[in-house]
């Protein structure tokens, strides 16, 4: 699940344009000053997490996702071992506590050229929110005073214009909001640092920590 998650959000490079994997902008909240000095997530493999409660279980057999952290650029790159061309890279910018919003650039999209998604980050965990479908978007969208919002060609709201700190409000809200509407038997995608090949098995105590903090800080954010 993460690795699938991840190469759709790298295929966004190549499809190049407005996605419900993500938030379109045509605004750069992440120039060098305001992305992260240092990574909130080490980089290594990182592969999918079994379970929302202890005992959790690790598959690292297969699918994992190779992560790095390049100091000079502040940024993530997501490594596809299939597809080098797929390879991700965005600079990250945090939100508030542990959300933070990572952002892909399409350059040939005249319109929303930034792709926004959002994350909880703790230890050597994270867990991907998902982003509002079409027309809950669109109602938070119409909400939002301060920001404008465009329909993209298919018809999804993309923010036009608006300051950084106001587009990275509107993200929080946004993942609280897909937090409200998410199902009991949704899937979450919530990745673990560990060694990508080997058998599959349970957390150790450690992982089982960070992960446990990420799902924390998920129900945290979540309204009531």
């Amino acid at each position: 699940m993460i690795r699938k998650l991840l190469i759709a959000l790298a295929a966004l490079g190549a499809t190049l344009g407005a996605s419900a994997c993500s938030y379109g902008s045509a605004v750069d909240i992440a120039p060098m000053n305001a992305r992260i000095a240092r990574p909130v997530i080490a980089p290594g493999d990182y592969c999918e997490v079994k379970g929302e409660a202890a005992p959790f279980s690790v598959i690292s057999k297969e699918d994992c996702v190779p992560i790095l952290w390049n100091t000079g650029t502040r940024t993530y790159t997501m490594k596809d071992p299939d597809n080098p061309a797929e390879d991700m890279t965005a600079p990250v910018v945090r939100l508030d506590g542990n959300l933070y919003a990572a952002q892909l650039t399409t350059p040939e999209s005249k319109e929303d050229k930034y792709q926004l998604f959002t994350f909880i980050a703790s230890g050597s965990a994270f867990v991907m929110i998902s982003p509002l479908d079409d027309e809950p978007l669109k109602a938070l969208s119409a909400k939002n005073k301060k920001l404008t919002f465009k329909p993209d060609k298919g018809g999804r709201p993309y923010i036009a214009a608006g300051k950084p700190d106001d587009i990275k409000a509107f993200l929080k809200d946004a993942a609280r909001e897909s937090l409200r509407l998410r199902k009991k038997d949704d899937d979450i995608s919530v990745g673990i640092r560990d060694i990508a090949g080997a058998p599959d098995h349970s957390a150790g105590k450690q992982q089982e920590k960070d992960i446990q903090a990420v799902l924390a800080a998920m129900k945290a954010l979540t309204p009531k």
